[in-house]
């Protein structure tokens, strides 16, 4: 069969703020599998980093002719743009069957299919063994009670098969299909960079997030050698120089990191690499700061979240503020980068506390920090609280952008949430200290992209 697999063109604030568009990995995870495992001519098209008109993506439809096209609905901001990717398929042949997976989704899947006729197919949650389960199925002309993790019409009827069990052991997965991403067309520039996922799953409760509901509560990660593997083929084979490890719990498993930094040092791999790690993990292995350093990492992400114990309690975030100021201090002596991100407006958080978590992103003095507003995506925790607390003032996904409120809460105005994310902003990145930090490390990168920031974002907040 011929499949299509496409990422619809919308507006992507992360692309037009720092100006890298990140390759779409589900996608080439879904393309490899679906290659490897059947017989199928595959094809993944980034409409989002093309900035696809209609009309190209019609030649694009044309000259593949798809029997099947897959769409990434993963965004909830953007789930109105792969409806009207769905249209155009549709347009461009009646007979092509629409398939959308992705977060939003995943736990829209009814509201999907009823606000959308042209999608056919719904798949929850991971993709690579339903997709190739589902394609069997329609090749052999079979029907689809059998797939687990769709939702599908049927006779006028919308039909929830039964989850699909999550996928396993991660090593079994082939690598995804770089050569039909097209890697190269993501550089920075010149600068051969790349992102990679070495695990899935997350045990954790956060309230603001879905993770653990799409990839399962049970953390499995790739073995050192296996991701080891991928690091080298992506040197090899494209000269990668960066690599960004999108994992939630990349730090999850202390033994792991220690053996894949081992790794990294006795291969002698000559790159630099970025991770995420949580504020607890890194405040109680102050060693891994080292492993990670010395393995050729020079900036770790950290999820704070709120200067403010309180909220983090609401949050459900299981940290301290304390282990956020230990792990900031233990990553700053090992001389690596930090990158915060915080957010504001929970449920019951008021100026006071709002303001503290300000104070702290100043204090601590991290590299980049990113402050947005509480969203409540659907498929989290807070979605549901929010929607039986009748907090929602719309259901417009487009306004779901984590910088605009769409929950009306006690205690506080929409408007005192928003300014307060405005002079989050203009406090942490006005300091004098912080201007001149960059300047003189000849960061100018970091000041145009807080120019395009700044006027991207004062854009939006006139609009409010």
């Amino acid at each position: 069969m011929r499949v299509l697999l496409t990422v619809p063109n919308s507006k992507c604030d992360v692309r037009d703020s720092i100006g890298v568009h990140p390759p779409p990995l589900g996608l080439g995870y879904i393309a490899s599998y679906i290659s490897t495992f059947g017989d199928h001519e595959v094809m993944i098209h980034d409409a989002l980093l093309a900035r696809s008109t209609d009309a190209e993506f019609y030649s694009v439809l044309d000259s593949f002719s798809p029997d099947v096209v897959g769409i990434s609905g993963t965004a909830t901001p953007s789930i109105y743009d792969a409806y009207h990717a769905a249209r155009l398929v549709k347009e461009s042949d009646s007979k092509t069957l629409v398939v959308a997976g992705g977060a939003h989704v995943t736990f829209e899947d009814t509201n999907v299919l009823r606000e959308c006729p042209e999608i056919d197919i719904i798949v929850r949650g991971e993709g690579e063994t339903i997709m190739n389960a589902l394609l069997k199925a329609i090749e052999a002309r079979q029907g689809l009670t059998d797939i687990r993790g769709i939702t599908y019409r049927k006779d006028s009827q919308l039909v929830r098969n039964p989850d699909m069990p999550h996928i396993q052991v991660l090593d079994n997965l082939p690598f995804p299909a770089y050569d039909l991403i097209g890697l190269r067309q993501y550089f920075a520039g010149n600068f051969p960079w790349a992102t990679m996922i070495t695990s899935r799953g997350c045990p954790y409760k956060c309230v603001f997030c879905s993770s653990s509901r799409i990839v399962g509560k049970r953390w499995r990660g790739r073995s050192p050698t296996n991701v080891v593997e991928e690091v080298e083929m992506l040197q090899q084979e494209y000269g990668v120089k960066e690599i960004e490890f999108l994992d939630d719990l990349f730090t999850f498993d202390k033994e792991r990191v220690r053996e894949l930094c081992r790794l990294l040092c006795h291969k002698g791999t000559s790159f630099g690499w970025t991770c995420s790690t949580r504020a607890d993990v890194m405040a109680r292995y102050p060693d891994m700061a080292r492993w990670l350093r010395a393995a050729g990492c020079h900036t770790v992400y950290i999820g704070a979240e709120s200067g403010n114990q309180r909220i983090l309690n609401i949050m459900k975030k299981g940290i301290l503020v304390d282990d956020v100021v230990k792990s900031v201090r233990i990553l700053k002596r090992e001389g690596l980068g930090v990158i915060l991100s915080f957010v504001i407006g929970t449920p019951s958080e008021t100026k006071q506390e709002m303001d503290e978590t300000i104070d702290l992103a100043c204090r601590l003095d991290p590299d980049l920090a990113q402050f947005t507003v509480c969203t409540p995506y659907p498929g989290t925790p807070l979605f549901d609280e929010a929607k039986r607390n009748g907090w929602l003032v719309s259901e417009e996904w487009s306004r779901y952008s984590v910088l605009d409120p769409v929950m009306q809460l006690p205690g506080i105005e929409k408007r005192d949430i928003k300014n307060c994310l405005h002079r989050a902003y203009l406090r942490f990145y006005t300091r004098v200290g912080f201007l001149w930090k960059h300047l003189k490390a000849g960061n100018v990168h970091i000041f145009r992209m807080m120019a395009r920031s700044l006027t991207g974002y004062l854009k939006r907040f006139r609009r409010y």
